[in-house]
Order: C-alpha cells, then structure tokens, then sequence
C-alpha cells in the first residue's frame, strides 16, 4: 500500500494544478488493483494564499489491502511558499501507521544554502526506536506534490513529444529523478490503450518514478489529464500477476 501512495500523492498534485487561485480546495480519489476490485483512498486539501501554501493529504488501505498492511494509514504535508506563480517546498512531511508502528519522515529544504536533509523516527507503540537524521546529496525546490502542481509551468506545450527531467523531494534518497515524457504519435497510441481516449484539449503523460512498484520494471505510470488540468485516469503497467492498479478521481 507505501508503494501506491508513492503513485497517488503525485496525482493528487495533478488535480489541483487547475484550482491553484483558489483558498481551499478538497480532491478525493479511489485505487483498485486489478482483481482485487478496490484497495485504498485518498483526501487531500490544498490551502494557498498569495504567500504560502500547504497540501494535507491522507491515504488509508481498504479491503484486502488493510489485512495484508495491518490497517495501514498515511498522511503527507507539503509547506511552503509561492515564488513567481511557483509553489516552492520548504518542508514535506510523511506519517505512517501500521499495527504496533509509527514512523514520520520529515524533509526540509534550506534555499540559501541548497541543501536538503532527511529525518527519520520509528515508535512501537509509544516507545521511539529510531530517530536519524541526514543530509541529502541532492537539492530540490519541488516535493511529490508540488512537482505535477508546477507542470503547467515547467512544461509548457503539452502536446508537443518531449522528454522531461525532474527532481522531487521525498521520491528517493539518491537523487529524487522524476522523469515526463510527453509521447510521440505512436507512443501515444499504447497509451491511449491503457487510460482511454479523452475529449478534446485532453494531454498525455508517461511518467517514470523509478521505483519497482508492484513488480513494475520502474515504477511506469500512464496518465490521461482533462483540459481543465484535473487526472482523469492513471495505470500502473507491467504488473506480473493480478492485473494493472487504477487511480480514479471521484
């Protein structure tokens, strides 16, 4: 279930990037994975003003996914400011529970100095077992979230093919790559196969997160975004055994 929030949070970024003016704005959405019907949801809320913003998401198993994960819940914070229309991260928080456990892994981003650092705590029940903290051999001004909040932004002609290369904070230790490709004809063809055709003025995205998710190759999705900006439809490809996982807004 960690490794489908690793593909929600993202999208979660995806379908605010339409209401970005707005004080206070709620997105819901559902994930199944292949026979297994429905696994988890998720809800999140962007508050932003002209100076600061911060997205508060929640994401819980359902289902058979509960059992296997021992009643898993996760909750992400992204803070920070507003620089030139950009929402830039300076801290992103992940929290997680599950059975006896509770971990939070806090990021925070120093701008003046580049750098970024990672702090890790682990509890049995009310008993700390691990608390480390590092610093990052890489900078960025983007976290999971704020990165697709920005795409409108960072790319600007979303129909023409391109390859894209991104850095988020809290996608991995080593480097936080994110790649977005924008296809070529017949990419987009095998794409469209996945998430369906759309309406006009809808675009399509592969994106790479580098991470075996679910016995993906690297962590693969294909996305269908509406022309309003909100994610209409995410898969997951490549899975060995049950079938593709489904992101669904609601």
């Amino acid at each position: 279930m960690s490794r489908i929030s690793l593909m929600l949070i993202p999208l979660i970024g995806l379908f605010f990037s339409a209401f970005l003016c707005a004080e206070e704005i709620a997105a819901d959405y559902r994930v199944e994975y292949g026979i297994f019907g429905q696994v988890g949801k998720a809800h999140a809320i962007l508050r932003s003003d002209e100076k600061y913003y911060m997205i508060d998401a929640n994401v819980s198993a359902l289902g058979i996914a509960k059992a296997v994960t021992d009643d898993l819940k996760e909750r992400h914070i992204s803070k920070g400011h507003i620089s030139k229309g950009f929402l830039v991260t300076d801290m992103y928080q992940m929290i997680k529970s599950f059975g006896p456990y509770t971990t939070t892994t806090i990021y925070r981003v120093d701008h003046k100095k580049k750098r970024l650092t990672r702090q890790y705590k682990k509890w049995r029940y009310d008993r700390l077992i691990i608390n480390k903290t590092e610093r990052l051999e890489y900078y960025g001004k983007d976290d999971l979230m704020t990165l697709f909040l920005n795409l409108p932004l960072h790319i600007k002609d979303k129909q023409r093919p391109n390859k894209y290369h991104f850095i988020a904070v809290g996608e991995d230790r080593k480097n936080g790559r994110v790649d977005i490709t924008i296809p070529s004809k017949k990419s987009l063809k095998e794409i469209i196969d996945f998430v369906g055709k759309g309406q006009e003025g809808d675009w399509y995205s592969r994106v790479v997160m580098h991470r075996k998710l679910y016995h993906s190759k690297q962590g693969e999705l294909d996305v269908r975004i509406g022309k309003e900006g909100m994610v209409e439809k995410a898969v997951l490809k490549d899975l060995i055994f049950f079938g593709d996982v489904r992101i669904i807004k609601q």
